[in-house]
C-alpha cells in the first residue's frame, strides 16, 4: 500500500448525524492517517467528548481530539435565528459526560500538526470554518504544508444558504478566498447521497460497539441520513465518485439575507476565467456507487 495520506478533520459532530458517519468512514479508510480531530461551533467541548468517545469505541483512542471555537468570527445568528451558545449538540447523551479529550486549543493544535508533519496535510472540513480560518489568518506561512482542503460546505448550483457556511460566513469567505487547492462538495450534490433501506439496516444491525454508538447518536438526531460529510471525507483519498469543475467562487459575508451564500465569479455574469483556478467544485456524483462503498467500508468493523 502507498504511504498513508496525513489528514486533519475539523467537524461540528453532534447535530446532523453525517459528521459521525464521516468519522466512522475515516476509521475504516486505511488510505489515510488521521493526525487529529478538532471540533467547532456551539458547545465545541461537548462535540469533542462525542468525537473522542466514537474514536475510542472504534479502537482509535490514540487519535487526539481538540475542542475549538464555539463562536463564529463575526455573526450572531444563523438563518435569522440567534445562536444559542448553551444549546447542547442534538445527539449528546449522558454516556459522554465522563469522556476526556485532549485539549481545548484546536487552532494551536492544528498549527502544531501542520508544523510537525513531514508530508503535506489534507484538511477535511465538515463544519463551520472558524478554526481553519483562524489558522490561515495566524500562519499564512503554513500554506505550503497544506496539500488541499476537502470542504463540505456551500451550494453551487442552487440558491441555498448551506448550514456550515451560514454558521460563519466570514470564516467561509476567508477560507474560500485563500487561494489554497480545494475540493468543494456542496449540498446540491450531497443531498443525492441518502442512506436508507437495506444499506442503512446493515449498519444499524452491525454488532460492533462503534456502530452501535453511531446508531444511538442517529436515533437522538431522529432525522434522515444523508452522507454529506462522508462524501467530502472520501475525497481526501478517492475523488472518483464525483465529477469536478474548476470554478472561482466567493462567499457573501456582508449581506442582509445572503450571508454564507456562494457567488460563482466564473459564471456568465461575472466572467472570470477559472482555467487556472485551484477551486474544484463537485457538479455530479455517482450516489449509488458511493453509498454502497460507504457501507462496505464501515461494516468491515469486526463482528466479534
Amino acid at each position: 500500500m502507498k504511504d498513508r495520506i496525513p489528514v486533519l478533520i475539523d467537524t461540528d459532530l453532534g447535530d446532523d448525524i453525517d459528521d459521525a458517519f464521516a468519522l466512522c468512514l475515516a476509521m475504516r479508510s486505511p488510505e489515510i492517517r488521521v493526525l487529529g480531530v478538532t471540533t467547532v461551533f456551539r458547545c465545541a467541548k461537548y462535540r469533542a467528548k462525542m468525537a473522542k468517545a466514537l474514536l475510542c469505541a472504534g479502537g482509535f483512542s490514540e487519535i487526539p481530539v481538540y475542542a475549538g471555537e464555539s463562536k463564529p468570527l463575526e455573526c450572531t445568528s444563523v438563518h435569522g435565528h440567534p445562536i444559542d451558545y448553551s444549546e447542547l449538540p442534538h445527539s449528546y447523551a449522558e454516556e459522554y459526560e465522563g469522556v476526556e479529550y485532549d485539549g481545548d486549543d484546536a487552532v494551536g493544535f492544528l498549527i502544531r500538526a501542520l508544523e510537525s508533519s513531514e508530508k503535506k496535510v489534507t484538511l477535511v472540513t465538515l463544519g463551520a470554518l472558524t478554526n481553519v480560518a483562524k489558522v490561515l489568518q495566524a500562519r499564512p506561512d503554513l500554506f505550503g504544508k497544506i496539500e488541499k482542503l476537502c470542504i463540505m460546505g456551500g451550494s453551487y448550483s442552487m440558491n441555498w444558504g448551506e448550514y456550515n457556511f451560514c454558521c460563519d460566513p466570514k470564516a467561509a469567505s476567508i477560507v474560500m478566498g485563500s487561494g489554497l487547492p480545494m475540493q468543494c462538495v456542496g449540498v446540491d450534490i450531497t443531498f443525492q447521497c441518502k442512506l436508507s433501506g437495506q444499506l442503512l439496516e446493515e449498519i444499524v444491525k452491525h454488532p460492533h460497539p462503534c456502530l452501535q454508538m453511531l446508531n444511538r447518536m442517529r436515533k437522538k438526531w431522529a432525522g434522515e441520513v444523508f452522507l454529506h460529510d462522508p462524501l467530502a471525507l472520501i475525497c481526501s483519498f478517492n475523488d472518483s465518485f464525483i465529477t469536478w469543475q474548476p470554478m472561482i467562487c466567493a462567499v457573501e459575508s456582508d449581506a442582509e439575507y445572503a450571508n454564507g451564500y456562494v457567488v460563482k465569479l466564473s459564471d456568465p455574469n461575472w466572467r472570470k476565467s477559472a482555467a487556472e483556478s485551484k477551486q474544484l467544485v463537485a457538479t455530479a456524483v455517482d450516489a449509488n456507487a458511493f453509498t454502497r462503498e460507504y457501507v462496505r467500508r464501515v461494516t468491515e468493523f469486526s463482528r466479534e
